[in-house]
Formats: C-alpha cells, structure tokens, sequence
C-alpha cells in the first residue's frame, strides 16, 4: 500500500466546494498525493476547470461553458446556492490550476470533458500546459480522445473511465490505455476478475475512508476520494 496515492476528487470536495482553488489548497493541506479536476472549453477556447458543461447546478445560470468567453465566465462565481452572490467562486483556468501542482509537487489527474472530446488542437493545448509536471495523465469516458491523446503523444499516461456498460468487459486489454479509473461498486465479479487480469494501472473513485478494502487492496494503486484525509487515515492504520 505504500506505493497508492490519494487523489483529491475535484479537490478536496468533501469539506470545500468543488473545483476551485480553495478545495485545490485544501487537498494540499489534507495530506493528498495529487489531484483529480474536470476540464471544460470556453467559446473563445480557454481551458477552464469545471465538471458540468452548463452553469445549471453550480451557478444556478441555464447557459453551456461553451457558449461563454473566458472573460464573461469570469465574471460569474460558483457555490451553494444560498452563499454563492457573497462567498462564491471564480472558476479557475487551467492552467493556474497546472502551476499550482507544480508548485506544491502534487499529482494531475485531468479528466477531459464533452467540450473537449475529439478536437485535437485543444488536447494539444493540454498537452503543453501540463508538460512541467512529472505525475500526469489525463482520463476520459471518450476512448476516441484518449486514442488522439496517444497519437500527440504516446508517452502521456491515459487513463479509460468505466462503467458497467460502457466497455467490452470480456476484453479489457484491448484498450490501447495505461489505465483504468473505476467507481468502488465495480469492484466485485465479474468485473474485478476482468479488471485484474487487464494487466492496467488500476484506480477507484467514490471512496470515503470508512472501506476497509483500502487497507486489502494492493492492486488498486489510486485512491480518489472527496476526503483525502480520512483516506490517509484509515491506510496508514492499516501499516
């Protein structure tokens, strides 16, 4: 288990809201090895760090990332609903985000979204934006844009996130990925028998601490929880 890393889903989401750079310094502060955010498109084609494609649910703003300049999005700010118009956030760039980790020597795990799939001048973008950093890969549900990922550059980590419908189960290792990212309730047969002997880089979300597979489970080289303290806490008192 020495060898797992703990990835602060959207940041460390569970005590600050996701996928701003509070949560970001949060994960810092709560002991994570990296982090995992969501990366979406402006109109004018800036990478920003935001899960929805819309401002739906954490703007309360009916209107998609994609229709939106980086100048006009910076202007709303996203939270609970009750606190957002005086203790919102700005959503950062990417690239702040990016600088961040490098500073502070954490992991990337970015996760590219329905804005981003299939256009291979902004997986270019990305690709130089997260060069400086020496723990990276980059995760999608789109195995097309992890395919182009590869294409730009074979040496980038690409991880294939799975779900009970979405993949030949059968034939895992036929994904040309290094690895997977999994929700914890995959973690059972017939899909872990199929998951250990795909031969990847295994990694599971929806973790809260409280599992007592993370102290059983050395195939499982990622953690990525919204409370990475309580993760650390329960695989250190498993040593």
């Amino acid at each position: 288990m020495s060898d797992s890393k703990i990835f602060a889903h959207r940041g460390a989401s569970g005590n600050y809201f996701e996928n701003t750079m509070r949560a970001f310094l949060g994960a810092l502060q709560k002991g994570a090895d990296g982090i995992e955010l969501d990366v979406q498109q402006t109109s004018d084609g800036q990478l920003v760090v935001i899960h929805d494609n819309d401002l739906a649910r954490l703007a309360g703003i009916d209107q998609r990332i994609d229709q939106l300049t980086s100048q006009e999005l910076q202007q709303i700010k996203i939270g609970k609903s009750r606190y957002r118009r005086m203790f919102g956030h700005p959503i950062p760039l990417l690239f702040d985000v990016v600088t961040f980790c490098s500073e502070h020597n954490l992991a990337l795990n970015v996760e590219l979204k329905e804005t981003v799939y299939g256009q291979v001048a902004v997986l270019e973008q990305i690709l130089h934006y997260v060069e400086p950093l020496s723990d990276v890969h980059l995760s999608s549900f789109d195995y097309e844009t992890l395919c182009m990922v590869k294409e730009l550059n074979p040496d980038m980590e690409t991880a294939l996130l799975l779900r009970k419908k979405s993949v030949d189960w059968q034939n895992l290792d036929s994904y040309e990925v290094d690895a997977f990212h999994f929700h914890k309730r995959l973690w059972k047969e017939p899909f872990k028998s199929h998951l250990l002997e795909s031969g990847k880089i295994l990694r599971m979300y929806g973790v809260t601490g409280a599992e007592s597979i993370l102290s059983t489970t050395p195939e499982v080289t990622g953690w990525i929880t919204d409370y990475p303290k309580r993760v650390r806490k329960k695989i250190k008192g498993s040593r």
